[in-house]
């Protein structure tokens, strides 16, 4: 007889019985997981520590980088140091030479410092008038670009001035300094008197002498002569106690000048012009002896034996 079938047995899942913890180990694990309270207060004062000492090493290093970046920073200024220097006097320059451009351009190109003004000082005898008037042409002109040719013809068309020299004083006047020639003495001319300077230019005409210039006595009455000349390094060499008493310079040649005083006629009997400082010294050393008046003659053409007579 057949079984009925059957049907298939599923096994069953045994679960493991629970653990057990044993009691050892679980006092072993609440040591370990809760430290000692000894324990406890070195971890809290290493704790405590640790942020001082981290904080104290940061800022040392900072301030180490600090000292550092200084350190570069003046190295970098003391090698690039000559550099510096010449930049800023190539900025010097510069800045001078635009200040100078500006101010040539402001005096040439405008009328800030045109001219109005012609001064001219140190003229007794010369006209300043006509200086003046010759120089009208300038007027209006900025300083810089007044035409000085113009100011030396004026001037060489006065033969009475020596030397000049110009001035420019912003910011519209011209000064014109000159310096005349110093009349020296007479020469006889046709109806008169001619007074002429060292050079023989001369300085004015005149019916009469005036006080305090000598007669010059020389060939031909002429500046050109050599007699003049002469006389001119005569009166030169005079002592300082004859100026103004020389009444004529008698030299008809270079060697024979003589010298005639005013106020009294006496005569200064000086040769040729020689040894001019010696007879210069030996003649005022004469007068001190024999004072002016009481003498009628000097002899110092020979000073080794100078006499008075």
């Amino acid at each position: 007889m057949k079984r009925p079938p059957q049907e298939p047995v599923t096994p069953k899942r045994v679960e493991p019985a629970p653990r057990v913890p044993n009691p050892r180990n679980i006092r072993l694990a609440a040591r370990q997981s809760a430290p000692s309270e000894k324990t406890s207060r070195i971890r809290a004062a290493r704790n405590a520590r640790e942020p001082d000492d981290a904080s104290i090493a940061r800022k040392r290093l900072r301030e180490a980088s600090k000292a550092r970046k200084l350190f570069e920073r003046e190295e970098v200024r003391r090698f690039t140091a000559h550099i510096r220097r010449r930049r800023i006097i190539w900025l010097s320059g510069l800045g001078a030479f635009a200040s100078l451009m500006v101010f040539v351009a402001v005096g040439v190109f405008t009328p800030v410092m045109a001219l109005q003004e012609i001064t001219v000082v140190g003229a007794s005898r010369v006209p300043i008038a006509q200086i003046q008037m010759a120089l009208q042409s300038e007027i209006g002109k900025p300083l810089p670009l007044v035409n000085f040719g113009a100011i030396k013809d004026a001037v060489a068309a006065q033969p009475l001035i020596r030397s000049y020299s110009t001035e420019s004083l912003p910011p519209h006047t011209l000064l014109i300094r000159i310096v005349e020639r110093t009349p020296v003495g007479y020469l006889t001319s046709d109806g008169g008197f001619t007074l002429v300077d060292p050079a023989g230019v001369v300085i004015e005409k005149s019916a009469e002498r005036i006080a305090g210039y000598p007669l010059f006595e020389v060939t031909g009455n002429s500046p050109d002569s050599l007699g003049f000349h002469a006389g001119i390094d005569v009166l030169n060499a005079l002592p300082a106690s004859l100026a103004g008493r020389v009444d004529r310079v008698i030299a008809t040649t270079t060697d024979d000048v003589v010298i005639v005083l005013a106020d009294s006629g006496a005569r200064v009997f000086w040769g040729g012009p020689e040894n001019a400082a010696l007879k210069s010294s030996v003649l005022a050393a004469l007068i001190a002896s024999a004072p002016v008046g009481t003498v009628s003659e000097y002899d110092v053409s020979s000073p080794q034996t100078a006499v008075v007579r």
